[in-house]
């Protein structure tokens, strides 16, 4: 009885002011990263790393945040837009996902789930090489950013489509599809294999299909069900 007569603790609630003049500087100018990795990376290693690859006309601040998070400090917009343009990056073959920083959500509540890619849609017949098709594909893999295109016929200056998105990394990879059509004659009904081929892609499990992790240390299916695994370094374009 006693107890229940105890003061509750007291909770603060708190209005805090703003940076205002310096919210538009960091949305234009920071991007916040995490590296997809099974252990943590070195901040040294990987600051060198990216300082090397990104190649950054003017200053480029780089700090830890947390585990294998990192903010980006670009001094100039261009490369802040180049960086972006050209992922996805990697880290010691681990992907590095970037995301604009937004100054009105704290880091905790970042999500790092979606990375662009460039997929190659390799296998179609010739009659379905075009640029609808290929718009078709990309809303069902992911979030369409674009497609390779040309024209609206026909897109025959490669062998396969190339399609731009945003893949959910939290997933296994999409492998492909049967497209079913008619034989060449118009006889019968057939399904061909189409498979997909990902540009820049990062370690990822041959078991489970996910980035993020290798086989070895690979929580999501068993070691059975992984040797019946469709993945492999075929997933990777050549």
């Amino acid at each position: 009885m006693v107890d229940s007569l105890l003061p509750l603790p007291t909770q603060d609630r708190f209005e805090l002011c703003e940076g205002s003049d310096e919210n538009e500087d960091i949305s234009n100018r920071c991007l916040l990263g995490k590296i997809l990795a099974s252990k943590s990376l070195n901040q040294q290693a990987v600051s060198n790393i990216l300082l090397d690859a990104w190649r950054s006309r003017a200053k480029l601040e780089i700090s830890s945040w947390s585990e294998n998070s990192f903010l980006f400090q670009f001094e100039d917009l261009e490369d802040h837009r180049r960086v972006l343009a050209e992922a996805p990056w990697s880290v010691m073959g681990n992907l590095l996902v970037l995301q604009p920083l937004s100054a009105r959500v704290s880091a905790s509540e970042m999500v790092f789930h979606w990375s662009p890619f460039w997929v190659q849609v390799h296998g179609l017949p010739v009659a379905k090489m075009t640029k609808q098709n290929a718009e078709f594909i990309g809303k069902r893999l992911g979030n369409l950013i674009g497609v390779e295109a040309m024209h609206e016929g026909l897109l025959l200056n490669r062998s396969y489509l190339r399609i731009k998105m945003e893949i959910d990394v939290t997933k296994p990879l999409p492998l492909g599809f049967f497209l079913q059509h008619n034989s060449s004659s118009g006889s019968e009904q057939m399904e061909t294999w189409v498979h997909y081929k990902y540009e820049k892609l990062a370690d990822f499990c041959y078991d489970c299909g996910r980035i993020g992790h290798v086989n070895s240390v690979c929580k999501f299916v068993s070691r059975e069900e992984g040797k019946n695994s469709l993945y492999g370094p075929d997933l990777r374009n050549s």
